[in-house]
């Protein structure tokens, strides 16, 4: 990968945990949710499971909304 490329997430997308990090995600511990949860500056993105590696990206929020 260049430098100058810029990475974009796409909703629906399968990513592995490698890729993620890539994009520079922090994942969050979050209670109730069935859901895996990164942060990204002031993003935060929001994955379901598919296997032990592989998340299906399904939403994309601002970080204040989640903290409210």
């Amino acid at each position: 990968m260049e430098m100058n490329e810029i990475l974009t997430m796409q909703i629906n997308e399968v990513y592995n945990s490698s890729e993620l990090l890539e994009f520079g995600l922090v994942e969050k511990e979050v209670k109730e949710l069935p859901a895996r949860v990164f942060i990204n500056g002031t993003k935060v993105y929001f994955f379901e499971p598919i296997n032990n590696n592989d998340l299906r990206l399904y939403s994309i929020i601002n970080k204040r909304s989640f903290f409210l």
